[in-house]
């Protein structure tokens, strides 16, 4: 091979390596439901395909206040704690706090509450638990308030996101939306088109992956969260680029000095 032939070969590899280096990222590729228009109806599951079973091992807030102040004691004990409502709230938005204060659904999916007894709750979503237990409370107790929420929501959020962490919700229904938003959101380097989540499942592990660039992602299941989801946010190509930029600068930087070797050799 010539002097015209490597400094031909070495100007190639410069060329392609500055490609490389900068190679820039649309803006429309970190566009959420881009194929949205005006006005639009979007499409989604209804709460009886998206709402999350009750199952054994579970743990509920459960509130029954009535007139009775000694009724209310034995089933809001942490009531007559001294502390300030501050406190209060964060006893049951912490895992420790779930743990002491909540209640846990059975191995044979009951819920033990002190008077009512065993409630069979499993396999029922959180809002007819609800109702059921303020039945139960009826039976027993003169104009009662029932409460019953689910404590232990939590999802795990992962990847290209600027706040990776676990994060626990308080609502019946939970999207991979919201959850990003918890994260403070995906970064610059995400790929909004293939995003994980896995739900444990009694024989395993279900993957689903989702494209949240299109407005079909509202129906699908993975859309809508359960306690104890992953959700993967993968990077896509371009921080490949950003990773290796300073070995892409050396290569640059290597070649313009032979490029100039060869230069003063002519």
């Amino acid at each position: 091979m010539n002097t015209k032939q490597i400094h031909r070969l070495l100007s190639l590899i410069m060329i392609a390596a500055s490609l490389s280096l900068f190679s820039c990222r649309s803006s429309k590729e970190l566009i959420y439901m881009k194929d949205v228009q005006n006005n639009q109806m979007l499409k989604a599951l209804t709460d009886t395909v998206t709402e999350y079973i009750i199952e054994p091992g579970d743990i509920l807030y459960v509130s029954i206040k009535s007139m009775n102040a000694e009724v209310n004691a034995l089933f809001n004990p942490e009531s007559n704690m001294e502390s300030s409502s501050y406190n209060s709230y964060q006893r049951f938005t912490t895992p420790q706090g779930a743990y002491l204060y909540g209640y846990e659904v059975d191995e044979k999916g009951n819920l033990q509450l002190p008077i009512l007894g065993d409630i069979p709750v499993a396999g029922l979503p959180n809002s007819e638990i609800e109702n059921m237990v303020q039945q139960y409370a009826d039976g027993y107790l003169k104009e009662a308030i029932v409460k019953v929420k689910l404590l232990n929501y939590k999802v795990t959020i992962m990847g290209e996101v600027k706040n990776p962490g676990v994060y626990y919700n308080y609502n019946n229904n939970f999207t991979v939306l919201e959850a990003l938003a918890m994260a403070n959101g995906n970064t610059d380097y995400a790929n909004i088109t293939n995003i994980m989540v896995i739900r444990p499942q009694p024989g395993g592990q279900k993957a689903m992956i989702l494209d949240l660039s299109s407005s079909g992602a509202w129906l699908q299941k993975g859309f809508y969260l359960h306690p104890n989801d992953y959700i993967f946010v993968e990077p896509d190509n371009h921080k490949n680029f950003q990773l290796n930029a300073q070995a892409y600068s050396m290569i640059i930087s290597s070649a313009s000095l032979l490029l100039a070797v060869f230069g003063l050799l002519k």
